[in-house]
């Protein structure tokens, strides 16, 4: 595979002592990064190149060392280069969530939620930065752009209101005291289960580069909230009651912000997803959509959100 690498990359090779055609390129993702994967039998590790994405390697780097001196398993690093955006990582394998049969789901389910637990418990590093009141508008915003009025001039009084709506929801959201560490992308492509490590530790954590100070219940409902899976409303339930069981907090705060942080989480999605399709013409998060919008519309029938839900009804559905 050696003529498919810049020279950038098999320079980090060279240096790293790793033969350039004892590599298997992975399906990318979402992202600007590639990912490759060892084929030496005995030597299991990836090569990151995210030459493309050099902050957001070094953001990684520094959260995983905190994530991990916390008790949490985050690939180990064997070698890195992060003025030049690569790394060479741990392999957590072929045990993505989202690989594993849903029979075999419930004590990963559980144990995920036990991990979230423990999270919102630890005080958050100061080098984190606070999930913004900007960074909600702005993901907001990829929705109005990228799928309601995606070549179409928007419509003044539309948005006018849907401002309005979200000035106030994240207002309630914002009041929330008890702040964590807010993953982010805590979904079932990123989690792995390592069946040989004890506790928590048998959740493999990736993609936490975006990581922020934020709500705890952030990373909850995008685990319980997940477009890549189907999980049964009943099940939802209970899993959402099972991360609340005395868990020493205002429940009734704790739910509205979980919704309010739902939707605004499905609504984003759905603008990254059209994004994709339509700058990137990367097709293959469209079959998401369906379930992405029978959450949202299950989430807007939240009492608290009914202005929200009178919005959608007149400019969306």
């Amino acid at each position: 595979m050696k003529n498919n690498l810049d020279a950038r990359l098999l320079n980090f090779l060279s240096n790293a002592k790793v033969p350039s055609t004892k590599l298997l390129a992975l399906e990318s993702d979402a992202s600007k990064r590639n990912y490759y994967r060892s084929k030496i039998k005995k030597k299991k590790f990836l090569i990151m190149d995210s030459s493309y994405e050099k902050n957001s390697l070094k953001s990684f780097v520094k959260i995983s060392d905190w994530l991990s001196k916390k008790g949490y398993s985050t690939p180990d690093i064997f070698y890195k280069e992060l003025s030049k955006g690569f790394c060479m990582i741990e392999d957590f394998g072929d045990s993505k969530f989202s690989t594993l049969k849903n029979k075999d789901m419930k004590e990963k389910y559980e144990l995920t939620i036990q991990l979230l637990r423990s999270l919102s418990k630890k005080k958050p590093p100061n080098f984190l930065s606070k999930y913004s009141k900007f960074i909600f508008k702005q993901e907001l915003n990829l929705f109005i752009d990228w799928y309601l009025f995606y070549n179409k001039n928007k419509a003044r009084k539309a948005i006018s209101l849907w401002n309005e709506i979200w000035d106030s929801l994240f207002c309630k959201v914002d009041n929330y005291n008890k702040k964590a560490v807010v993953l982010r992308d805590f979904h079932v492509d990123n989690l792995f289960w390592l069946r040989n490590r004890d506790g928590i530790k048998k959740i493999g954590l990736i993609d936490f580069q975006d990581a922020v100070i934020g709500h705890p219940c952030y990373d909850l409902v995008s685990l319980l909230q997940d477009v890549r899976v189907n999980i049964t409303d009943k099940e939802r339930c209970r899993l959402y009651n099972y991360y609340m069981y005395e868990n020493k907090i205002d429940h009734k705060l704790f739910e509205e912000s979980y919704f309010i942080f739902g939707t605004q989480r499905l609504i984003k999605i759905i603008g990254i997803f059209y994004r994709l399709k339509l700058l990137h013409k990367k097709e293959n998060y469209i079959k998401f959509i369906p379930r992405t919008w029978e959450l949202l519309k299950k989430n807007i029938n939240y009492p608290q959100l009914k202005d929200l839900n009178d919005w959608f009804n007149k400019y969306v559905f």
